[in-house]
């Protein structure tokens, strides 16, 4: 009786250990996609509050009236405004005119270490004709600043930044538009048509590539190129 009691003591500890197994591996996970300890937004450095992201009606596509508003390639961008690391506040819609690159980032996010120097050569080789915004997920926005000061880029020195460094407390906007997992990226058009969206890690050349179709979509006017 005895020995029996010790074995079913042996498999109830055992099946214990595999769950706590599985909880541990369930929390890193959720850890790592930045769902878990996380303190989004707090005051930038010069003490100004982060607000969270509001979600607006985009103004019409020129040409393309009706299109619906949806997170997709073909349809009308959802219009945001957005608090950037200092708490100054941007609209996508006030890029109109040139592509955008939207990116989702985390400083847990281990693929965004090697798509964050691309993105920022990227920039610099479409400095006139190409806007990136940045959104971190839910991170205290003095680490946000803080890694992207000290990120090493392609040509050997540190420090990244892009047209918006922008801040999403409580993952609205990463919500809004249907984000799985990170990093995430959509390209919208000058005319602020989605192009593409991909959920996983890019390199440059597929960001030239997924640039291109953005602005193949709805070339640049002369006086913007």
């Amino acid at each position: 009786m005895a020995t029996t009691s010790r074995s079913d003591l042996g498999r109830r500890l055992l099946a214990l250990g595999g769950l706590a197994v599985i909880v541990g591996g369930l929390v890193l996970i959720l850890w790592a996609a930045g769902l878990l300890g996380s303190q989004g937004g707090g005051t930038s450095s010069s003490g100004v509050e982060i607000q969270n992201v509001l979600v607006l009606a985009p103004p019409p596509a020129p040409g393309r009236p009706g299109l619906d508003i949806e997170p997709a390639v073909g349809k009308l961008a959802p219009d945001f405004e957005i608090s950037d690391f200092d708490g100054a506040r941007h609209r996508l819609s006030e890029f109109r005119g040139k592509p955008v690159y939207l990116n989702f980032w985390a400083t847990s996010c281990l693929a965004c270490i090697a798509e964050l120097p691309d993105m920022y050569e990227l920039m610099q080789r479409h400095k006139d004709n190409l806007t990136v915004i940045t959104v971190n997920r839910r991170e205290p926005v003095r680490r946000a600043a803080s890694y992207f000061a000290n990120l090493p880029r392609l040509d050997g020195q540190k420090g990244v930044s892009f047209t918006v460094n922008g801040m999403d407390p409580d993952d609205t906007l990463y919500q809004k538009y249907r984000g799985l997992g990170m990093p995430v990226s959509v390209f919208i058009d000058a005319n602020g048509v989605v192009t593409r969206v991909y959920n996983s890690v890019l390199r440059l050349a597929q960001m030239e590539q997924f640039v291109g179709e953005a602005l193949a979509s709805a070339p640049l006017a002369e006086s913007q190129r």
